[in-house]
């Protein structure tokens, strides 16, 4: 039986947006003027890079930076071969930007291409405001902006120049277009190191829980990048970074992020309550969720809510919030609204408007694994995905019918340990669990959350991954 229920795809969809986010973010919150420029000449140039996990090529990657008449063009290549599922799955993504002579943001456009789907975002700004778009949707998401936004990214040269003492520490405020919130990158200098026998300044960039290791050169090039789940950028020649990828298995990704279980659970779909020890780094991270999930100290208790009520009330200040449409759950979008009336009827009732829901989403998606970033409008028209694909047309279909959503990420227990993965919960007078990939309202005990709201909260995913590890304490119904 395929894994097809897995996310673990999307923790490379998560390095991707978080390069996306470091790269074309808002401006510093530090002040850079008391940096110094940059050296002579890292304002323009090109590099090739080789991805590698665990001593094997994966890929390659190219940054090319050159002067235009209004300022600067940058560009960022990466080529990825990965696994998913013993799937060898090839994956693009492109970074364009325009900027102005001071690399103040102008426009940008991001693409991944995979072999499920290729998504895009493109952007513009004035300065005042950044209009995002997002693949062929019709309307644009307006962000208004306090200051213009710059390339973070054209800091590392500054700080090289600085020839700032190991232990200093820089912290910008961005605003990810990702997830239209201001968030913090901290920038720690660790030291000169030799790379390759070249002098290279290490610094470590914090965000959101995820941590690269940059290695950068005397004019603030990059020579090796390193992040989550073993990937290495190593700048080596074109020839060299081009070349043929490792022909042996690459990385699967699902099988690398699993959370690791000491114990055995049996007929996990149908249990009802499961206690599990968490031990690891990141175990203060999953949340206490009661009534469904408690945790105690190291100990994590999971149960199966009750089944829902009739006439449940789905207009509630608490669940406000997630009954609108937002930029991947288009609940407005007008296939979705005319699929939800079919699909509920004339029901009135709103738990039985989303167990129809949940169920025709259940029975007509194909399931596969997907390499790209959903939207519901793209969902209802392909018919096919993993989890992030049945999770977000269900908090569409759902919010068109009248019943508030939101998205959940965490990890689910399938054979031989617990697998990132996506579910929803709809609003019935309270959050109640429900999973399209299993049929589920409300969800199995061995159902772990990690993290809820929009799609934007994968991000609390990606900060786990490799921190974590279950036992099984007991478990009942």
């Amino acid at each position: 039986m395929k894994h097809s229920l897995t996310v673990a795809v999307v923790l490379v969809w998560l390095a991707m947006m978080a390069r996306l986010v470091r790269e074309q973010s808002a401006p510093p919150a530090l002040d850079v003027t008391a940096l110094p420029p940059a050296a002579a000449g890292a304002d323009a140039g090109e590099d090739w890079f080789g991805v590698y996990q665990a001593g094997h090529k994966v890929g390659h990657g190219h940054r090319l930076t050159r002067r235009t008449d209004a300022g600067y063009r940058v560009e960022d290549e990466t080529d990825l071969t990965l696994a998913m599922l013993g799937t060898r799955q090839p994956i693009r993504t492109t970074v364009v930007a325009e900027t102005d002579a001071a690399f103040a943001l102008r426009s940008f456009r991001f693409t991944l291409a995979s072999p499920a789907a290729t998504f895009t975002a493109t952007g513009t700004t004035d300065g005042r405001r950044l209009t995002v778009r997002y693949g062929d949707a019709a309307d644009p998401v307006v962000i208004p902006l306090e200051e213009p936004i710059a390339l973070p990214t054209t800091l590392r040269p500054r700080i090289v120049a600085a020839h700032a003492a190991a232990g200093t520490r820089y912290t910008e405020s961005v605003l990810s277009p990702i997830t239209f919130r201001k968030e913090t990158i901290t920038v720690t200098v660790e030291g000169h190191e030799t790379v390759d026998g070249d002098d290279t300044l290490h610094v470590v960039e914090e965000q959101h829980g995820l941590r690269a290791d940059v290695w950068l050169a005397p004019d603030g090039g990059v020579v090796r990048e390193s992040g989550m789940l073993g990937f290495v950028l190593q700048r080596e020649p074109r020839a060299t970074a081009v070349a043929r990828t490792d022909p042996s298995a690459p990385l699967d990704v699902a099988v690398a992020a699993r959370i690791p279980l000491d114990g055995t659970i049996g007929n996990p779909r149908e249990l009802d309550a499961l206690t599990l020890r968490v031990t690891g780094d990141a175990a203060g991270r999953i949340p206490d969720d009661p009534p469904r999930q408690r945790r105690t100290g190291d100990v994590l208790r999971v149960v199966r809510e009750p089944t829902p009520a009739m006439d449940a009330t789905t207009d509630d200040p608490a669940a406000a919030p997630f009954a609108a449409p937002s930029a991947f759950i288009e609940s407005d979008d007008p296939a979705i609204v005319s699929r939800a009336r079919v699909i509920v009827g004339g029901e009135r009732d709103a738990a039985v408007k989303a167990r129809r829901i949940v169920r025709w989403v259940h029975e007509n998606l194909t399931q596969e694994p997907s390499l790209t970033v959903p939207s519901a409008r793209d969902v209802l028209r392909a018919r096919r995905g993993d989890c992030n694909e049945h999770a977000v047309l269900v908090a569409a279909l759902a919010r068109a019918a009248g019943i508030p959503a939101r998205v959940v990420a965490g990890a689910v227990y399938a054979n031989d340990g617990f697998y990132y993965h996506a579910w929803d919960e709809v609003w019935l007078g309270r959050w109640v669990s429900a999973d399209a990939v299993f049929a589920q309202l409300p969800v199995d005990a061995t159902h772990v959350k990690l993290a809820d709201g929009e799609t934007d909260q994968e991000l609390a995913v990606a900060a786990v991954v490799g921190r974590l590890a279950f036992a099984t304490v007991g478990r009942g119904s």
